[in-house]
């Protein structure tokens, strides 16, 4: 039997009824979902005028602090190798290693580079006698004897007597018995037998210093800084090299900053490697400006600084950072951010406090000191300030939800408190 018979006219046409109605609904969906993305898209001049309006603005607030306020200069420095001075000279007869046929050789050394040296101390022996220094301003440039007078006799005096070594009734400058007496106390002090005079008039007679065994430096505490022989060596040239004092900062001061600073102030001295800090004081900042040798490569004026306590020779040509107190209130003061502190048409200052959620109070204030981004405020004409209140330090945009007022602005009530 042949099944195809059976699709006639009538199946046809249900045929073609069917893709009718299929294609109504197509044509259906694809007018909903275009008419969607139309009405997405396409905005009245309200709606893009609405979304196109800035938004308002809100506060911005600040907390009211009771602090002391520090105003602070940052330089920068370098730590500066201290002063130094050689010797002692070469023996010149008289006594010593010198007069007595001895070779200069070194056949020990007692203070090696880096120790600390102190009137009297021995530092190193040639040919079996010492070697050591004492304060005075006058180089070493003779053997001091019996009957001599000078600054240097004078300046021996001085240092015999600083370690408890009396002249008797020897006038200063004038090498007399007394002086022959203390000197030859020393030497034994020291474990050495002192070089005698015992030639001449007997009022010229007595323990001697022969120049090759000692040496004057300006100041102490001084350390070793090198030795030039070595055990076995020659003495000669710059036998001992010794430091004056300890190592000390060079600032270099910002020529703009050079009103703030003055000698006596105190710093923080901070290494840049370590982060570590010590305390110091200015002693000096000079009024000519420098380029040579700049750390930050521009002009600066020299400073010195004095630590509080001795820095290490292993810093000595390190960079420092030097933050140096310029000024500070004598105690708690109340201190907003400076932003917080306007300027009316009169030239007067105020800040604006903070009341309520949209109120504020414009109130008269006298400034003060001002550092670190801070400022001292005095409320004036019958205003109060606490720590914790709020001040107003600027306006940003609101968030939506807000009250807004005319031109999209916070809706605020607005107090001024008058100057007295």
């Amino acid at each position: 039997m042949d099944i195809g018979t059976d699709e006639g006219p009538g199946y046809a046409r249900l045929r073609r009824r069917r893709t009718i109605v299929l294609a109504i609904v197509i044509v259906a969906l694809i007018a909903a979902v275009g008419g969607l993305l139309i009405s997405t898209t396409i905005k009245s001049p309200a709606d893009v005028a609405a979304q196109t309006q800035p938004p308002g603005l809100t506060q911005l607030t600040a907390a009211v602090h009771r602090q002391v306020i520090s105003s602070t200069v940052l330089a920068q420095g370098k730590v500066s190798q201290p002063a130094e001075v050689s010797g002692p000279a070469a023996a010149a007869g008289g006594g010593g290693a010198g007069s007595s046929g001895a070779q200069p050789i070194v056949t020990r050394i007692f203070l090696h580079p880096g120790a600390e040296v102190g009137p009297g101390s021995v530092i190193l022996e040639v040919a079996g006698r010492p070697v050591f220094a004492f304060p005075g301003t006058v180089p070493a440039y003779r053997n001091l004897i019996p009957g001599e007078t000078g600054e240097d006799v004078a300046e021996l005096q001085v240092a015999l007597e600083e370690i408890g070594l009396g002249v008797g009734d020897d006038t200063s400058g004038v090498y007399g018995p007394g002086t022959a007496t203390a000197v030859a106390a020393f030497y034994q002090d020291i474990g050495y037998s002192a070089p005698m005079i015992s030639t001449g008039p007997k009022a010229d007679r007595g323990a001697m210093m022969p120049l090759s065994e000692f040496m004057f430096i300006p100041r102490f505490p001084a350390h070793v800084a090198s030795i030039g022989a070595k055990v076995g060596g020659t003495a000669s040239g710059k036998l001992v090299t010794l430091s004056m004092g300890n190592p000390a900062v060079a600032g270099q001061l910002n020529p703009n900053d050079r009103g703030l600073i003055r000698p006596g102030m105190k710093v923080t001295i901070t290494n840049t490697v370590t982060g570590k800090s010590v305390r110091g004081r200015i002693t000096s900042v000079k009024s000519r400006t420098e380029t040579k040798g700049s750390i930050s490569g521009g002009i600066f004026l020299p400073m010195r600084i004095r630590p509080s306590k001795p820095l290490s020779t292993s810093l000595i040509g390190q960079d420092v950072t030097l933050t140096i107190t310029a000024a500070h209130s004598s105690g708690p003061v109340l201190a907003v951010p400076e932003a917080a502190v306007f300027a009316s048409v009169n030239g007067s200052t105020y800040v604006t406090k903070v009341t309520g959620a949209h109120s504020q109070v414009r109130m008269p204030v006298r400034t003060g000191i001002t550092g670190d981004g801070l400022v001292e405020i005095t409320p004036v004409g019958g205003g109060t300030l606490a720590a914790g209140d709020a001040v107003l330090t600027g306006e940003n945009y609101v968030r939506p939800g807000l009250p807004a007022g005319p031109a999209g602005r916070s809706k605020r009530s607005f107090t001024v408190v008058p100057p007295g």
